[in-house]
């Protein structure tokens, strides 16, 4: 980059400057467990040429037309029955606010309600595209850390209290809790119960995201913060990514109704994809869609199954790791004395990839943890894969109990 441009950058340009983009295709050889992606071989593609197929054959040009982002058509309905039939989240559809893929309605919001020098709450660890997010739109993200069980609302509350002794009040909390990303942990029942009354009380706005809440493949569905909170601080995100495909860019934002039109007249992008909205709308009302999610929760407890096995199997005594129940990912920790950033050169070199967990943390933590995403390689890429890390880990443990000279 030219020196030239290096001073016509902005704050958010120079912020933005300062990192990278990985591809999402590994170099050949490499085995990796970076993307969360979906599965390739389920994606629905003979049913989107249906849909395509539907929509020429009763001349749904509108679908080729401009569209506003947010007129209460056939696909908010379609999710508004969708939200009611598989969260219990009752709402109209005007109470939905379609964008392109869910990163873009977070995004917008960051854009509508943050200002530089705003305080944000966040999972810690925490998705880091969230995160990024935040940073750009100049705002200090203070982490709350989770255990097992999700995060602990009596620690939110603890920040909150700490923050108002300062004057400060946090503009959202930003959390996963169905298996959350990058941990695979979820919260429990009680603290959804708990956080959800804290933000009524408190008047804290939550955005709750739940891009894997339909790909549970073990225990019970648990009620989303949206539909415990009595007081309307719930913002919801979704996305049909996921699910469907994330090359359609469909994701989606449930609040008030007059919240999401303020949202949509602030889009930079005031218009839909509407060709990718009526396929989806498609699909929706086709019912395919409920038996395609079957299909992809056993694809998905299968790929976990594998890559838990596998780490049970192969990885050095000192290492532990999540069990989620749905979702993508598995969060590792290793034996205590193996370092995740410093591990990562030798395991590329060993034909395997993943993000260390400091990529997870606002504050340089998890050097000691790395996530894995299981969602878009094969069985076999599992166990070789695994079976790579192990290999260095162990050469990397051996090390550093070794005797210094």
């Amino acid at each position: 980059m030219t020196d030239t441009w290096s001073q016509r950058w902005s704050r958010r340009g120079k912020l933005a400057a300062s990192g990278s983009t990985a591809s999402r295709v590994p170099p050949p050889g490499m085995i990796s467990f970076v993307f969360g992606d979906p599965d390739v071989p389920s994606l629905p593609l003979e049913d989107m040429a249906q849909a395509a197929e539907y929509l020429a054959e009763h001349n749904r040009r509108d679908a080729l037309a401009y569209q506003n982002a947010i007129q209460g058509d056939e696909l908010n309905a379609s999710l508004a029955e969708k939200l009611a039939r598989d969260q219990g989240i009752h709402v109209s559809p005007e109470q939905i606010f379609v964008s392109h893929g869910a990163s873009a309605g977070l995004s917008l919001l960051c854009d509508m309600v943050l200002d530089p020098g705003d305080v944000v709450l966040a999972d810690a660890p925490a998705w880091m595209g969230a995160t990024n997010m935040f940073r750009l739109a100049g705002a200090e993200v203070i982490g709350v850390p989770l255990d097992d069980d999700g995060v602990d609302p009596a620690r939110v509350e603890a920040v909150l209290d700490d923050l108002a002794r300062q004057g400060r009040k946090p503009k959202f909390f930003y959390t996963i809790p169905t298996f959350q990303n990058p941990k695979g942990v979820e919260l429990s029942l009680e603290r959804r119960q708990a956080l959800a009354k804290l933000a009524d009380e408190r008047e804290l706005l939550i955005v709750e995201d739940d891009a894997y809440v339909d790909l549970r493949f073990s225990g019970e569905p648990k009620p989303t913060l949206f539909s415990l909170s009595q007081g309307g601080n719930v913002i919801f995100s979704g996305t049909l990514s996921k699910t469907i495909a994330a090359g359609l860019r469909l994701g989606y934002l449930v609040g008030p109704a007059d919240v999401m039109a303020t949202m949509a007249r602030g889009a930079v992008d005031t218009l839909r994809n509407t060709y990718t909205a009526a396929l989806a709308d498609w699909y929706l009302r086709s019912g395919k869609l409920e038996a395609h999610i079957v299909e992809l929760r056993e694809i998905y407890r299968e790929k976990c199954e594998r890559m838990l096995a596998a780490l049970e199997r192969e990885m050095p005594e000192g290492t532990s790791w999540t069990r989620p129940n749905g979702g993508f990912f598995i969060w590792l920790t290793l034996p205590e004395g193996v370092d995740a950033v410093e591990l990562l050169p030798a395991a590329r070199e060993a034909g395997v990839d993943y993000i260390p967990g400091t990529a997870f943390y606002s504050d340089g933590s998890g050097r000691g943890n790395l996530r894995l995403s299981y969602s878009g390689v094969t069985l076999e890429q599992i166990d070789e894969g695994i079976a790579r890390l192990a290999k260095v880990t162990r050469a990397a443990l051996a090390k550093a109990e070794a005797p210094a000279d």
